[in-house]
């Protein structure tokens, strides 16, 4: 006798707990927590080439970012629910097990074609994320166990160990897929007008995460955490730094935002376009870093009368805004980069410090400018291209911008005659 077997391949869904609550008095919103090893096959995946209707086009390197992030964080990454809607009815496969006030828990079955069903509301780039890291896992699982086989043949002791090790390491990464979960908030009956009006009010109503909260939080980064340091404990910087805005603008009662802060801090250390790569970070100590921006903020307080009062509380910041350049994030940016050529020598990033005369020749250059920092600018000023101006209280911060004036501000510090250095490119 032929026996029957049922085997969940063959089903035309997949069951599982949810818990769902009215939206209003219509629509139905589910919440589910999926096994991230799910994604790829029950919810649609963006294309980076070809935006979802009603949806705004993603951006691979941002997706790429995310993948990278969950993968060096087991254990401590963190993100907000996927939401998604659907006009499939849902609620012909929910089957009700309890309810608390409202809210029903129970079981929910899932059809093998939710990819297909479900469209994105806000999750796009965290979704192709997890794809492109699920697919990287599984071919740098194939290369490694192909090296371990060709180690074996060749019985190379050292190639076994080191790709057992590998192999290994990927097993227990992709081991992470099928144990952390991410919740799903599906809202149920939403037609295509209507989710082109959601994706719109989260756009415009979501009320954004500014770098400076970015750099409050974020630990990660060693500058941020060096920014963080100075804006506790340097004399200048204690009590004057903005953490919930990016600007820092007119009656505002800090100086600079951590946003400019950091900024100030990379271009002192790495130069006015110098980037803090993952291998800096490797190699360059966290205490040759503060060390670095300690220097730079004490040579500005050393050379600068207002930046004294400023320090001393003679002057408010927004009295500072209103009476010099040293009030602009930007001039302090290019005054960083200058500091930097001048100043710093990172040429064994190991062993990144302030040169001594280095650091003569930059407070010479700034003793030069401190008399050239008041409003109306001079006419030196305007003759470098960078200020829109003659009323202007800050150069421009385009990025080629500020190259230019770092590059004529530090000819400065190198003739020690101030304005009349050759402009850079």
């Amino acid at each position: 006798m032929v026996r029957s077997m049922e085997l969940s391949g063959y089903e035309q869904h997949k069951t599982v707990m949810a818990q769902r609550y009215r939206m209003g008095k219509a629509s139905w919103v589910y919440l589910i927590s999926l096994p991230i090893q799910l994604i790829s096959t029950h919810l649609p995946i963006p294309d980076p080439d070809e935006p979802f209707p009603g949806n705004r086009r993603v951006v691979r390197r941002h997706a790429e970012s995310f993948g990278r992030y969950w993968r060096q964080n087991p254990g401590k990454w963190a993100t907000p629910p996927l939401l998604l809607d659907t006009l499939f009815p849902l609620k012909e496969g929910f089957e009700a097990e309890i309810e608390v006030a409202g809210v029903e828990f129970g079981k929910l079955q899932l059809p093998h074609n939710t990819s297909a069903e479900l469209e994105i509301l806000d999750g796009q780039h965290r979704i192709l994320g997890w794809k492109l890291a699920t697919d990287a896992l599984a071919v740098e699982m194939k290369a490694a166990r192909t090296e371990l086989a060709r180690s074996r043949s060749a019985e190379n002791a050292e190639g076994v160990k080191v790709y057992e090790s590998k192999v290994a390491q990927l097993a227990a990464e992709q081991q992470r897929l099928t144990e952390e979960f991410v919740t799903l908030e599906v809202l149920e009956g939403i037609t295509l007008e209507e989710h082109k009006q959601i994706f719109s009010d989260i756009a415009n109503n979501a009320k954004g995460i500014t770098k400076s909260v970015t750099v409050s939080f974020d630990r990660r980064s060693v500058l941020n955490r060096v920014a963080m340091d100075l804006a506790e404990n340097n004399e200048l910087l204690a009590g004057r730094i903005e953490v919930e805005k990016d600007r820092v603008l007119g009656g505002n009662e800090n100086w600079i935002s951590g946003r400019n802060l950091v900024d100030i801090v990379r271009h002192t250390v790495v130069g006015i376009d110098g980037r803090m790569t993952a291998r800096r970070e490797a190699d360059m100590k966290e205490s040759a870093i503060a060390n670095i921006a300690e220097a730079f903020f004490l040579c500005l307080v050393d050379s600068f009368p207002e930046l004294q009062e400023l320090q001393s509380e003679e002057i408010t910041p927004s009295e500072l805004r209103e009476k010099s350049m040293l009030g602009s994030p930007t001039m302090l940016r290019v005054l960083a980069g200058a500091f930097h050529t001048l100043a710093v020598d990172i040429s064994d990033e190991r062993k990144a410090h302030v040169k001594t005369g280095g650091e003569i020749d930059a407070r010479l250059l700034f003793a030069n400018l401190s008399e050239e920092m008041g409003f109306p600018i001079s006419d030196g000023w305007l003759k470098t291209g960078v200020f829109p101006g003659p009323e202007a209280k800050a150069p421009s911060s385009r990025s080629q911008d500020l190259k230019k004036l770092t590059t004529y501000v530090t000819a400065w510090g190198l003739t020690g005659n101030a304005f009349t250095g050759e402009l850079g490119a």
